[in-house]
């Protein structure tokens, strides 16, 4: 099976270049960036241009110059490149002819030991197979990628040509990939696009963002042929199909992995980022390419794994219906051959003020609000720390550009606030020391429809009222945008209800999908509408902000002691009676509470891990178990955060609730039983992304009390004033949770430092919920 097989292809690419070494016999680092932007409409149809993949590429060639990847070095087919200001200029457009010459191109250049980047940006789509296609797809659809002279659908006649004019399918992708692995070549593919026949190309939330896949329709692909291909695919309920190339190649030959904008058939998205500013200081780009790009020149990350940490932890915002990045290969690979050192980069400071200071690095860098920043003072002479002015000297972010950073001093780590900064003669740098949570959630309120009802007069009323209260008398970090302004949450008053739109681009007014709402009845008032929309927004602010919280813990040494396997079990759907209410009204049970069914699949049999969001269903069982192969107590405890921002302390098989686990103790287990009906009351319940996230922290030898951070579930956020705080919340981590979850109004970021430094860490993982019969692929 070629690499591509399942690939969604269609936004935009991104990701970082392996940088030429300095002896020309060594290995080299090379990259192929291709972005497509100006798709003719009278070619395919309206509303088909992009603005973003020509920015993307500019991006990646700052990241991979970061590296030190030499433009020579650069293989660029862009159009539009000459607009986005960067100094580098394309090799050619982005056609079917120039993408082939570009892989012969690069199949001379490469030698056995290089690093080769492979990246796309544009639109991509889905054909018909012919029926004597030679390897067969499961969904009986190629992938394609559109170059920028695609055409219609000329038909299939067994030839990997036929189909639609000018496309590039996978399987063509697919032999390049491979033919550079034969030459011992490691190759890492960046997709950023769709592979999804039904999106829509209506603008996506805020207006704001849009999908990057062309209709089937528009490429003129019958409505017959696309039956036919799907009558003849095979059958299949597969969690994620795996993009693990398949080739024959032996051990020891090139190696492989890559990041895909999102699933088969979900859709990748490009738009204005970041998701903070006016639109006029923000430009275009795949939301995938954005974050990787923020990972590479943030620096901090060692492998391939450590950036897709990154790049998931930018998804936090997007809620349940977030497109799911997704990941394969060989991920504990040293990022672009750094042989295991980590980028650290430095920027220059300017002189603003006594307290305050420029930094040149903003979104771009993936710098945020609260991050904390050592300033170096240099000597003209030696480059080295100048003796005159020792410091130290921190600064913390309170006003990030897309460049740019406004900085005041701060005490950090038990250093008090320097009382100034050197003057403006003084040649500082600046080194980022901890990234911050951002805590803030953004919310817009849409413009009110004409002809409102009282009721809905009221819900507007409320809106107004909430939005211009003091944010300090407010029980969460709220930060209000002017309509139109990008925002985490949009809300809109429609059909007699207040509703809260996250991803989504318009409401969704009915089905399970249907997007969270509150219904204004006959009896509200100003004060109650108030009261229950603020504590909605509470909800979305605390499960955003402990994702964010958790993501910073990814990977971190806190868990070098603590190993995890995990499992899927699926559930056999029962023949159900005439009175079913649903396909998926039925009881669930535990096949067996002592232990993991022997049917359970590892996430390794099914070739994901858990970057990847596997679709599971209704009475589907996950498996962790966990191992301390440590000398120390690490203490656990799993936190389940359903798509509807509701938090469930998850528990562990057998008798024993402690989160604790001992050296030499056998392996604990976690287990989180799937549901998307409520058996009881005859109501579905919550379905699309879905997440389980295991804090876990060392502690020493003889440690009294496990720490239990379940006091962040829902049903602890009623705590009284006067309760007791517990050893986990006294923790570096558990203030920082604390914060997170109850920060109130003013607690707008929060440091992740401390509590990295205790040893303590985070594993995420994520599935997509679906219920019986809708599968999305």
């Amino acid at each position: 099976m070629n690499p591509l097989r399942h690939l969604v292809l269609a936004g935009i690419a991104v990701t970082s270049v392996l940088g030429a070494l300095a002896n020309a016999d060594e290995p080299q680092r090379h990259a192929l960036l291709i972005g497509a932007s100006g798709y003719d409409e009278a070619r395919i149809g309206p509303g088909v241009e992009l603005l973003g993949p020509r920015n993307d590429v500019a991006l990646m060639i700052r990241a991979l110059r970061a590296y030190d990847v030499p433009d020579t070095n650069m293989l660029v087919l862009a159009d539009g490149l000459d607009q986005t200001g960067i100094d580098f200029a394309a090799h050619g457009d982005p056609t079917r002819a120039e993408i082939l010459a570009a892989f012969s191109a690069m199949l001379e250049r490469a030698n056995p030991g290089d690093e080769v980047l492979i990246y796309f940006s544009g639109h991509g789509s889905r054909q018909p197979q012919p029926e004597d296609a030679a390897e067969r797809e499961a969904n009986g659809f190629d992938e394609i990628f559109l170059p920028l002279d695609i055409g219609h659908w000329e038909g299939a006649q067994g030839d990997r040509q036929a189909g639609v004019q000018n496309a590039l399918i996978d399987d063509e992708i697919g032999t390049f990939l491979e033919d550079l692995r034969a030459r011992n070549v490691f190759v890492w593919l960046v997709v950023d696009t769709c592979h999804s026949g039904g999106a829509n190309r209506s603008a996506g939330p805020g207006g704001e963002f849009r999908t990057r896949a062309v209709t089937e329709d528009l490429l003129g692909i019958p409505a017959e042929a696309r039956i036919a291909a799907e009558q003849r695919a095979q059958a299949t309920r597969s969690g994620t199909p795996s993009v693990r190339p398949e080739s024959a190649l032996s051990l020891g030959e090139g190696g492989f992995v890559a990041f895909y904008a999102a699933h088969s058939g979900q859709l990748a998205l490009e738009g204005l980022m970041p998701k903070v500013g006016a639109a006029e200081t923000r430009d275009n780009f795949g939301v995938m390419t954005f974050h990787i790009a923020n990972g590479l020149l943030a620096g901090g990350v060692g492998s391939y794994r450590d950036l897709a940490y990154r790049v998931l932890s930018g998804y936090n915002d997007w809620g349940s219906r977030a497109p799911a990045p997704l990941f394969e290969g060989d991920l504990d690979r040293t990022l672009l051959g750094q042989g295991g050192a980590l980028r650290s980069p430095q920027w220059h400071a300017r002189f603003l003020a006594r307290e305050t200071t420029e930094i040149e690095a903003g979104y771009l860098e993936g710098v945020g609000e609260g991050a904390v920043f050592e300033i170096i003072v240099r000597d003209p002479d030696t480059q080295g720390p100048h003796p005159s002015f020792p410091g130290p000297y921190y600064v913390e972010a309170v006003e990030v550009g897309q460049t740019a950073t406004r900085a005041v001093l701060t005490a950090f780590e038990g250093n008090e606030a320097a009382r100034a900064l050197p003057g403006r003669t003084a040649f500082m740098t600046a080194r980022m020391v901890d990234p911050g949570v951002r805590l803030s959630l953004s919310v817009a309120i849409d413009p009110s429809e004409a002809d409102l009802n009282a009721r809905e007069q009221l819900a507007t009323d409320a809106l107004t009222r909430l939005g211009e209260a003091n944010p300090e008398t407010l029980i969460a970090p709220l930060d209000f945008r002017e309509p139109g302004e990008p925002a985490d949450v949009r809300i809109r008053v429609h059909d007699n209800a207040v509703w809260f739109l996250r991803s989504e681009a318009d409401i969704v007014p009915t089905g399970r999908d249907r997007s969270a709402r509150i219904a204004i009845d006959d009896t509200a008032t100003i004060d109650a509408l108030m009261s229950q929309i603020e504590g909605e927004l509470q909800k979305l602010a605390r499960v955003r902000n402990i994702l964010n919280a958790s993501s910073a813990f990814q990977g971190s040494n806190g868990l070098e002691n603590l190993t995890f396997e995990t499992f899927v079990w699926r559930a056999t759907p029962p023949r159900l009676g005439p009175d079913a209410r649903a396909a998926d009204d039925w009881a669930c049970s535990l096949p067996d509470p002592t232990q993991i069914p022997a049917e359970a699949v590892s996430l390794e049999e099914l070739g994901t891990s858990e970057l990847n969001a596997l679709e599971l269903s209704h009475c589907d069982i996950v498996y962790v178990r966990l191992t301390n192969t440590g000398d120390r107590p690490i203490d656990v405890t799993p936190l389940y955060i359903d798509s509807q921002a509701g938090i469930h302390r998850l528990p562990f098989l057998g008798t024993n609730a402690s989160t604790r686990i001992e050296p030499g103790e056998q392996p604990r287990i976690v287990w989180a039983g799937l549901r998307t009906f409520d058996w009881t009351t005859g109501y579905p319940a919550s379905a699309g992304l879905e997440r389980l996230v295991l804090l876990a922290i060392e502690r020493e030898e003889g440690a009294a009390l496990p720490m239990d951070f379940g006091f962040l579930t829902q049903t602890s956020l009623s705590r009284s004033a006067g309760e007791t705080a517990s050893d986990a919340e006294r923790s570096p981590l558990g203030q920082l949770m604390t914060m997170a979850a109850f920060g109130g109004s003013t607690t707008r970021s929060a440091r992740a430092r401390p509590a990295l430094d205790t040893q303590a860490g985070s594993i995420l993982f994520q599935w997509r919920l679906v219920p019986p019969g809708e599968s999305e692929g």
